[in-house]
């Protein structure tokens, strides 16, 4: 406003135009670099590494300053040629840590203040030196995702402030307890020997280990929950009735449409609704069918039953032989014969 009012604007004399103050706004902007107000995302090119801040930091390290550019991953840090002690990767979008290329001579790492949520596991691997690493401000949220970390052989001072994991139930004795002896500062306090005694003493032994699967229960691999899909869904896949009744159905379709839906439906296992009635009507008969028969046969079966249990009944019971003495009208014409037989000699 200073500008566009002019050094004059009392004396009624006139100021600088509006286009000069544009085209002056545009150098002062040009002039204070992407950290000035509110910074665009970027890559981190080989182009950048080149053009950003280099200086000596207080432990007289040569350090990359790539801070405050909203990178949003980690690359072509080869284009630094191994001649940094420390990189500061503060006040970026940063929100997986890995993709290093060999640096021996990296010692610091500082990720301050990013969206870091994941490490991965090989991360630190081309990093034999790495001694410092600052994860301060993040978002790592469980004790598993720190393993990558309790790997470096190397390191000496960590810090995971005002991250949700430091809230886990015995965070720093874990870390103690996992991480190697090097390890001499975490988050910015100096560990005792007294601490690493009681994290040695309360994750040893089997209560210790029961407490360790509680607490940082191992990652599920993604080809392993792949395998337990596949497993599933061959369990609950279509029984082999269906598939027969499509492939049925396939073989009798007239139209090429048909055939399609038949075949989508014999991957997926699900029976379309005209298949499904016909089969519920036609089998209705068939199992009324026999039913007929069936009862009659079980009658006579019964009807059987009854009468051989009758037989068995007579047969057992005393007074049998008494009903059958009244039945002898068969014996009673040989007796006449006899008779008259006798009779006729009488009158001879």
């Amino acid at each position: 406003a200073i500008w566009a009012q002019g050094p004059g604007a009392d004396e009624g004399a006139a100021g600088p135009s509006a286009e000069a103050c544009a085209q002056l706004l545009r150098v002062f902007r040009r002039a204070r670099g992407p950290r000035a107000g509110v910074p665009r995302a970027m890559r981190l090119t080989l182009e950048l590494i080149q053009q950003a801040q280099q200086s000596l930091n207080p432990a007289s390290q040569r350090q990359l300053l790539l801070k405050g550019y909203k990178i949003p991953e980690i690359e072509n840090l080869g284009g630094t040629l191994d001649a940094y002690e420390c990189i500061d990767f503060s006040d970026n979008d940063l929100i997986k840590v890995g993709n290093f290329p060999p640096l021996k001579r990296l010692g610091v790492l500082l990720l301050m203040n990013n969206r870091i949520c994941r490490i991965a596991e090989d991360a630190f691997r081309p990093l034999p030196q790495l001694r410092s690493v600052i994860l301060t401000g993040n978002k790592l949220e469980k004790l598993v995702d720190l393993e990558p970390l309790t790997k470096l052989e190397t390191l000496e001072r960590l810090s995971l402030l005002d991250n949700p994991v430091t809230k886990v139930k015995h965070y720093r004795p874990y870390m103690i307890s996992k991480c190697s002896k090097t390890l001499r500062i975490l988050d910015f306090c100096r560990i005792k020997d007294k601490e690493r005694k009681a994290a040695a003493l309360l994750f040893g032994g089997e209560r210790g280990k029961r407490l360790l699967e509680e607490i940082a229960p191992p990652r599920v691999v993604g080809g392993q929950a792949a395998e337990t899909g596949a497993t599933e869904a061959k369990k609950s896949g279509p029984s082999p009735e269906v598939i027969e009744r499509i492939k049925r159905a396939i073989a009798e379709a007239e139209t090429i449409e048909e055939v399609t839906r038949l075949e989508k439906a014999l991957k997926t296992g699900v029976l379309p609704d005209d298949l499904q009635a016909p089969p519920a009507e036609s089998t209705a008969p068939m199992a009324g069918a026999p039913a007929v028969p069936a009862a009659e046969a079980a009658i006579a079966s019964a009807a059987a039953a009854s009468s051989s249990a009758g037989a068995e009944a007579k047969a057992a019971s005393p007074a049998a032989p008494l009903a059958a003495e009244p039945k002898a009208p068969p014996t009673a014409p040989p007796a006449t014969k006899k008779d008259d037989s006798d009779a006729m000699k009488v009158d001879e």
